[in-house]
């Protein structure tokens, strides 16, 4: 019987600690605001996504200077020019960035108690604005820096997600707390604590393991989701990976404590047969 309750409990110890992992990581990485656009910010230098962004600015800085019909064909240039160029801007990673906190804002607001308000949105409105100061400072005219671009990223069922995101990152600490406690009750009631000690690592790093190949497999995943623009299918496509890239890097660190648990436990019993 205490073998069969020790098993149960390091099971549930392997299980909590598989959720408060990814709940760890969807706080540091995706909740916080911080993790969020560090975790954004190589989009910045993401090809693909640039060149889908950069006709959603032209666009942008286009209804921002308001051109008459008459000298469209004057201004076009020079805001095709701006875009361009934007990248190249000293002060373009700090738009990006301060887009990337927008966007954080906007997804994750804490108007409705603190869940998210809706779908996934990407505010370029800094980035229109480096584009429009630069069109302005051609032209020699004042050119309006919008308040707000947002683009939609999310689609039908996202908002669910997002707060269900939301939850999970808040709860890890609980999950923790708890999985550390069903581990100690598992050894606790186990006839061989080191058994069950080494047990608890293998399941652990195997747990890491399962999270290893189902971080690899976000790219794909989000890839055969439908989006409603070319620049929120590159932003999500590029977003994907680089959390993918986060949690397969998080996911190997599990392994190896887990590997290093095991291997603690097998010498914890292999020294207590010896002393038998």
């Amino acid at each position: 019987m205490r073998t069969l309750a020790s098993a149960i409990l390091g099971l549930l110890a392997v299980l909590l600690t598989a959720a408060a992992f990814c709940g760890a990581w969807l706080n540091t990485n995706v909740v916080t605001e911080s993790g969020f656009v560090a975790l954004g910010a190589p989009l910045a230098e993401d090809e693909a996504f640039q060149r889908e962004l950069a006709s959603s600015l032209a666009t942008e800085a286009a209804a921002s200077a308001d051109v008459p019909e008459p000298l469209a064909d004057l201004v076009t240039p020079v805001i095709t020019s701006a875009v361009e160029n934007v990248q190249a801007l000293p002060d373009y990673p700090e738009a990006w960035s301060e887009s990337l906190r927008r966007s954080h804002a906007l997804t994750f607001s804490a108007e409705n108690g603190g869940e998210p308000s809706g779908n996934l949105t990407l505010d370029v409105a800094p980035l229109v604005g480096l584009v429009t100061e630069t069109v302005g400072s051609e032209l020699n005219v004042d050119v309006p820096a919008p308040e707000q671009v947002p683009v939609q990223i999310g689609g039908a069922g996202h908002p669910d997600l997002l707060r269900n995101v939301e939850r999970a990152g808040e709860a890890w600490p609980v999950l923790a707390l708890a999985a550390a406690a069903a581990a100690i009750l598992a050894l606790l009631t186990a006839r061989r604590r080191s058994t069950t000690f080494a047990l608890m690592g293998l399941g652990a790093a195997l747990a890491g393991a399962v999270l290893w190949f189902g971080a690899e497999r976000i790219p794909e995943q989000v890839s055969a989701q439908q989006f409603s623009s070319p620049v929120a299918s590159a932003f999500a496509n590029a977003f994907a990976g680089q959390a993918a890239a986060s949690l397969s890097a998080w996911t190997v660190a599990l392994m190896l404590a887990g590997a290093a648990v095991f291997v603690v436990g097998l010498l914890l019993r292999g020294l207590s047969a010896a002393r038998r």
